[in-house]
């Protein structure tokens, strides 16, 4: 895909957000929010077991901040939550590194074209850090 393309992606997200609103009631829940720019977002998560069922975000913020949290909801429904971590932690070592995985979550190279505007990164991140928030907060598997 073009760097037009993946803009275009980055656009359509940010326009027509996906996965907004509120799991009601939550098996998971985090807010996180960025002090520097005034961005804030909940994330809501519902599971069975160990999958996410469903993901939503309620965000107030730039609109870097909306289209990562709407590509970060859709690569969540139905993932398991060891599957959202290895897509979390991609996300962060894409973001560090500037380099993609192999092979790339379809989220990811889109969200790489804000890192040529190193003060937005922190605005990408803020829906991955409340991922983040919510695995560390999930029980743990049941042992055998």
């Amino acid at each position: 895909m073009s760097d037009s393309l993946y803009r275009d992606v980055l656009m359509e997200h940010m326009k027509r957000p996906r996965f907004t609103g509120k799991v009601d009631p939550a098996d998971l829940q985090a807010s996180v929010n960025n002090p520097l720019c005034g961005d804030e977002l909940e994330l809501t998560l519902s599971l069975e077991g160990d999958q996410i069922t469903e993901a939503r975000t309620q965000a107030r913020g730039c609109s870097v901040c909306v289209a990562s949290a709407s590509l970060m909801g859709e690569a969540l429904q139905g993932c398991r939550l060891a599957d959202a971590a290895a897509l979390s932690a991609a996300f962060h070592t894409a973001m560090d590194t500037g380099t993609l995985p192999d092979p790339a979550p379809d989220f990811l190279p889109p969200l790489m074209q804000i890192r040529q505007h190193k003060s937005r990164v922190k605005c990408a991140s803020l829906a991955w850090n409340a991922l983040d928030e919510c695995l560390r907060n999930a029980p743990s598997e049941p042992s055998s």
